[in-house]
């Protein structure tokens, strides 16, 4: 998948909403696989707008897309949507989203067509395919981590799921719930979604650019029955991941059912 098929599916997704000048850059060179503070010495921006404008942008479409989207994990959170969503990628680029029933942005949409000339070869549905599986299993290699046949996004998780393991827990890794917002209905990821002593949390490891969300979420989530959503430094779960996993635990235990 390019980067301007990516575009493509992304403003589908958003109701055919163009992205503006920043948000388009920031998507593409995050694609590429730039940091913020390499898009920032490749423009005209200050690294603090960019930053500001990236958490933005992972969250609009985190909204569309049904799943948390965030700078290094882009590309495989729209190759599954791509996939859920059986998109076909034809000659010049026609795309027909086959979304019969599934609600975007409040859009209802049933065969609609998106059309893009992007200037890429004709595509078979055979070669699209193979290509889809082969760029999906690269990108999953680049930016996931396999433990157990569960996937992870970085070290600290990786640690935080061999403590718990160690434990007496029940936890089920990157859960989708689905919770009621002021919006609606809608999708929300539990990292590490723990049931203790028969009382169910929510462990979440924060990288820096998530540190300004989840608190709408976090309330939400305790109001629909979680007796407990708690945020661990990345770095922290990285170095104490045996205290961090222990002093959940022991909240999660005394936390009101």
């Amino acid at each position: 998948m390019t980067v301007d098929e990516a575009l493509t599916i992304a403003e589908s997704a958003l109701n055919y909403q163009n992205l503006n000048k920043i948000q388009e850059i920031v998507f593409r060179q995050s694609w590429e696989g730039r940091s913020y503070k390499e898009i920032a010495a490749s423009t005209e921006y200050e690294y603090d707008y960019i930053k500001d404008a990236g958490a933005k942008l992972w969250k609009l479409l985190s909204k569309a897309l049904e799943e948390k989207v965030k700078k290094d994990n882009l590309k495989s959170v729209m190759k599954r949507y791509l996939r859920r969503n059986q998109v076909n990628v034809q000659r010049n680029l026609t795309i027909e989203v086959n979304l019969s029933g599934a609600n975007l942005s409040g859009a209802n949409l049933s065969g609609a067509r998106l059309f893009a000339n992007l200037n890429e070869a004709d595509y078979g549905q055979a070669h699209l395919d193979e290509t889809i599986t082969a760029e999906t299993e690269l990108s999953d290699s680049e930016n996931t981590i396999d433990w157990n046949g569960f996937c992870f996004h970085s070290d600290a998780q990786v640690k935080i799921a061999e403590t718990l393991d160690r434990t007496s827990a029940l936890f089920m890794p990157n859960s989708q719930l689905r919770l009621t917002t002021p919006a609606g209905r809608q999708n929300q990821t539990a990292q590490f979604l723990v049931f203790h002593q028969g009382k169910l949390g929510i462990l979440q490891v924060d990288e820096p650019e998530d540190a300004a969300e989840g608190e709408a979420v976090d309330v939400l989530a305790i109001d629909s029955g979680i007796c407990l959503v708690k945020h661990y430094d990345a770095t922290r779960c990285s170095e104490q991941p045996d205290l961090v996993v222990q002093e959940f635990l022991e909240i999660l235990s005394q936390a009101q059912a």
